[in-house]
């Protein structure tokens, strides 16, 4: 397994929290946060039945997240249905709940995941809401950039199998968690959390610290900061934003990243 490189992660994090601070990125993230305590709260594996377990999915990947206007005019997260981009929607359907439900204790194989309707990236995107504790939400193909940097991979990432790249992308993912977790991060997404299901559940408990999914999703939201501002990737570009290359000055540019492919998904 390869190392995180320490320097290049602090700096990083560094850049985050104060772009965090002082722009309107989290106000534009927030809503899959809001999915994912939605989708935490209302599945229980042990107890729902797949046809439930669909039954509570369909009806959340239709709902809109957002409390304002987009400019893509998005409506929930980026790879369920209703985004506004019809190209990039992926739906569950019913043996998708199947699938999460054996998944609960199922010691699976690349063969149970492709038993999923969607693509491994949208897949994982669930994985890691409903079962945090064994999954990360790792949404897109382009996060090979971010891994690839952070952990001086150079291109090594980029000649593996949409397969491969799922089970090394969930132990590199499951690493800048543990090391995002040593840091407090509660002003960036906890307090608009607690707000959100003050209002969704008004009889519960107040929410004082990030949860298991909460805590995927800020891992999955450090590398979606890294991707765009600190690499100065796009996801609609196809080329290197020379503008953005500069956020941490030596490391942008590291590890061949002169030009891009179009994303397979949308990074949400």
């Amino acid at each position: 397994m390869s190392i995180l490189n320490l320097g290049k992660f602090v700096n990083c994090l560094g850049v985050y929290k104060e772009y965090c601070d002082r722009t309107l990125w989290t106000r534009d993230e927030i809503s899959k946060f809001y999915f994912a305590n939605l989708i935490n709260r209302r599945i229980h594996l042990s107890t729902q039945s797949p046809k439930m377990i669909y039954e509570i999915c369909n009806r959340l990947q239709e709902k809109d997240y957002y409390s304002r206007k987009t400019k893509t005019r998005i409506a929930g997260i980026q790879f369920l249905p209703g985004t506004g981009n019809e190209s990039f929607s992926e739906p569950v359907v019913p043996q998708d709940a199947e699938l999460f439900r054996d998944l609960r204790f199922l010691n699976w194989t690349e063969s149970d995941l492709r038993r999923a309707s969607v693509s491994l990236n949208g897949l994982s995107g669930w994985l890691g809401t409903i079962l945090p504790d064994k999954f990360m939400p790792v949404t897109s193909g382009q996060f090979r950039h971010t891994i690839s940097y952070l952990f001086d991979l150079e291109l090594k990432i980029y000649q593996e199998s949409d397969f491969e790249y799922f089970m090394h992308a969930q132990k590199h993912f499951l690493l800048t968690k543990k090391r995002l977790k040593e840091f407090n991060l509660d002003s960036l997404y906890l307090n608009p959390i607690s707000e959100y299901l003050r209002i969704a559940f008004p009889k519960s408990l107040i929410k004082k610290q990030y949860e298991e999914h909460d805590w995927n999703w800020i891992t999955q939201d450090f590398h979606l900061f890294i991707y765009r501002e600190v690499l100065g990737l796009d996801s609609v570009a196809s080329m290197v934003s020379e503008n953005k290359r500069t956020a941490i000055p030596g490391n942008a540019g590291d590890g061949g990243f002169a030009s891009v492919n179009l994303l397979n998904i949308f990074v949400p």
